[in-house]
């Protein structure tokens, strides 16, 4: 399938970059209830719908042209609210794209009828790459929320995330702390110098040494240190090495 086109019941049909038929004559009912579809009409076009679409297509076809809306309303009996309602995308984006009418057509009647659907056209687009944005974003919270149930299930934490059991720490753990830090390389050899050492210090004494004593023993200075766990002393590299939070 063409990159701009759609398929609807097995037929193929070419649109231009804004959506809209590219050639008119492939317009067909088919293309008319697939497309109405796409734009939100998800019960189908009544005969409302179809009264209007004739109308349109028999001013296309016959006169060439495309009224203005208000004039398209007045011919119709149609409020312009009711009109909003029929076709929730609006007149030109909605109504004269399901009759098959081309952008390029619209444009060569009527110049002003350019710009009045690119503005629309682009915020849709626009609109459309934040709505996938947001998509993903849930979809990162939810990969996320599910990490954080298996890491829970695998590993008992406190409420503020610390290891109950210091035993039961793998590295695993230690990479799971440090998920959302946005370290540029992950855990480096120089985290987990000091991750060893909190480990082992704490094997042997059962204490917690201070920041001080971290960084002198294995030539970190405090600069460095806050670039490799931004999240701080206690909450970042003790929590990420499995510490008690109270030790």
């Amino acid at each position: 399938m063409e990159k701009n086109s759609i398929r609807i019941k097995g037929k193929e049909y070419r649109l231009d970059k804004f959506g809209f038929l590219d050639s008119p004559d492939q317009w067909d009912e088919d293309f008319a209830e697939g497309i109405a579809r796409k734009l939100g009409i998800y019960d189908g076009l009544t005969e409302e719908h179809w009264k209007f679409i004739r109308y349109l297509r028999a001013k296309f076809l016959d006169e060439e042209t495309v009224p203005l809306v208000v004039h398209a309303c007045a011919e119709n009996k149609l409020r312009l609210n009711r009109l909003m309602a029929l076709f929730p995308t609006g007149y030109f984006r909605g109504a004269c794209k399901i009759a098959g009418i081309s952008f390029a057509f619209m444009a060569a009647t009527n110049m002003w009828i350019t710009y009045e659907n690119i503005v629309p056209v682009e915020a849709e687009r626009k609109a459309e790459e934040e709505r996938k944005a947001e998509k993903e974003l849930k979809a990162e919270e939810e990969r996320k929320a599910e990490e954080k149930r298996k890491v829970e299930e695998e590993y008992k934490v406190t409420m503020l995330g610390f290891l109950e059991d210091f035993a039961g720490w793998s590295e695993r753990f230690a990479h799971y702390v440090t998920r959302d830090w946005n370290l540029p390389e992950g855990l480096t050899e120089r985290h987990w110098i000091v991750i060893r050492f909190l480990r082992d210090f704490y094997v042997t004494t059962r204490t917690i040494p201070t920041i001080y004593e971290t960084c002198k023993t294995n030539n970190v200075s405090l600069e460095e240190f806050g670039k490799l766990f931004p999240r701080g002393y206690r909450r970042g590299a003790c929590r990420a090495a499995g510490l008690p939070f109270l030790a």
